[in-house]
Parts: structure tokens; C-alpha cells; sequence
């Protein structure tokens, strides 16, 4: 469906204010998608907790899942349902201090006792979750490491570069705005968010989304909408309702949406992830 300028403009208004958020971009005829390009693909499977087997959201506290928790001794990731659970059994007695998936003994986070040695040994391994934790680390000054942006932003363009995509989310959210050390570049941004989407980063497609809008190119950034949110994305799913409102999609395809939107959130829960939730918001 083709809509003219000046309505799409009125609809960029009504959602959520999109082009203030995150602010307007040129896209040039260059970077122009056609609708059998891989970025419009359905994304791939979501990665499973190494645990529960239940499907994990890239975007932290998407579907109730608060984060997902890097093992550097077994390189697993693991949702923090399962971390809860664990944590709790291990106060009750009924555990040792051991990771949950590969029972070895669990080590505090800091420097001194070897935290950052088992990380750095995975890196020798290549595991792009490995250097992404690092990065993260310096990036807020976690793990008993100071505050260093330009060692952080090292550590996540080798993460992307190893296929992180939470680092290629990182790297364009830093890039598009200019901040966390980086230079603002928001060409590179754009791709470093494509490059997210594809692998299946609910708010990497979003915000393609949100710039798009803010260009007036409706039809595309609502496919975007429609995308993120039969990724699990709540607030994507409420831009493809303003869509539907506004007459820019079908009832059909916004229910097909809201459908997709619905299984993939089922899939997430569960009663651990639930307390967790609960838990780690109280803290």
C-alpha cells in the first residue's frame, strides 16, 4: 500500500513521538531495501537457555526474561530464571556453589580470584559472548575493572566482528547518537543495526523501524513494526496497531502480527523466568 507524504508525516506525529526519540537520518538511494532483501526475512530461531530450553530475547526484560548471564567457564548462556532457581537451591543446601551446566565451582566476579582469567581464556577461543561480556565490563566499570570506553569499544566491534549481535546492537545505539566513546557515525550505525536485525534483535528492527518513520517512508518502517514485534517487542506491536488504525496495513496482517506476537511471548514464559522478574526488579 502507497501512502503520500504528507499523511505519512501525520502518522510519524502519532507514534510515540518516533522521530524525537531517536532522531532523523537520511538513508541514501544506496542503502534502499527492496522487499526480497535479507533484512525483510523472518528472523532465525531464538537461542535457547542452555537450561530450560526456552527460547531467550536478545533485548534485556523482553517477555519477562531480565538478562541473559554469561558462564565463562563452559562459555553457556543462561536465562536468569535458571540463575535464580540455582541460586536458591544452592541457599537451600541442595546445590554446591557450582555452574548450573557444567558443575564447575563457581568463582566471585572479580579480577583476583580469577573471574577475568576464565573470560580472557574463552577469548583465546575466539567466543564473541566472551569479549562482549569484557566489553561491557569496562564499558560500566563491572567486574572489579575501571572504566575504560575506547578498551570497551575494542572489545565490542571484535565481538560483532565474531558474530555478537547484541554487539552490533551496542556499537549502533553508540554510534547513532555519538556517545560511550564512540564517534557519531550514524551510516555505520544503520548498518550495525541491519546487521542486529537480521540475527534476530527485537530493538535493533525496532529502531530501523523509528528511523524509517522519521523519513516518512511509512510502508517500510511499519514492516520493520511488524517484524520486531512478532519478535516478542511490545512496543513495536503497539506501532503496528497505530499502522492499522491509520489504514496503512490490513486487519489481516495486524492480526497475523498481534498472533505471532502472542506465540512468541507463550514460548518465553515460564514460572521461573516469572520470579525472577519479580526479584531482580525488587533489587
Amino acid at each position: 500500500m502507497i501512502c503520500n507524504k504528507d499523511s505519512a508525516l501525520d502518522l510519524v506525529r502519532k507514534v510515540d513521538a518516533m522521530s524525537n526519540a531517536i532522531g532523523g537520518v537520511s538513508i541514501s538511494d544506496d542503502d534502499s531495501i527492496d522487499e526480497d532483501d535479507e533484512l525483510f526475512q523472518d528472523p532465525p530461531p531464538k537461542e535457547d537457555c542452555e537450561i530450560c530450553f526456552l527460547p531467550m530475547p536478545y533485548s534485556p526484560r523482553l517477555c519477562g526474561v531480565i538478562n541473559q548471564i554469561y558462564h565463562p567457564c563452559c562459555g553457556k548462556v543462561i536465562c536468569t530464571g535458571c540463575i535464580k532457581q540455582s541460586i536458591d537451591e544452592m541457599h537451600k543446601g541442595n546445590l554446591k556453589r557450582w555452574c548450573p551446566f557444567c558443575r564447575e565451582p563457581l568463582i566471585p566476579q572479580s579480577p583476583e580470584k580469577g573471574y577475568i582469567k576464565r573470560i580472557k581464556k574463552r577469548m583465546k577461543k575466539n567466543d564473541a559472548e566472551a569479549f562482549y561480556t569484557l566489553g561491557c565490563a569496562y564499558r560500566v566499570g563491572h567486574l572489579g575493572l575501571s572504566t575504560n570506553l575506547n578498551k570497551a569499544l575494542e572489545l565490542l566491534k571484535r565481538a560483532a566482528e565474531l558474530g555478537s549481535i547484541r554487539a552490533h546492537y551496542d556499537l549502533a545505539t553508540f554510534m547513532f547518537h555519538g556517545r560511550e566513546g564512540a564517534e557519531k557515525d550514524k551510516k555505520k550505525s544503520i548498518q550495525h543495526y541491519k546487521v542486529a536485525a537480521i540475527g534476530g534483535h527485537e530493538m535493533a528492527r525496532h529502531n530501523l523501524g523509528m528511523i524509517e518513520m522519521s523519513e516518512g517512508n511509512i510502508n517500510i518502517g511499519i514492516k520493520h513494526f511488524m517484524i520486531s514485534a512478532s519478535s516478542g517487542y511490545k512496543k513495536a506491536l503497539e506501532g503496528v496497531g497505530k499502522g492499522y488504525k491509520a489504514g496503512f496495513i490490513s486487519k489481516d496482517q495486524y492480526a497475523s502480527t498481534l498472533r505471532a506476537y502472542q506465540q512468541t511471548t507463550n514460548q518465553m514464559k515460564s514460572k521461573e523466568r516469572e520470579e525472577a522478574k519479580v526479584h531482580y526488579a525488587s533489587r
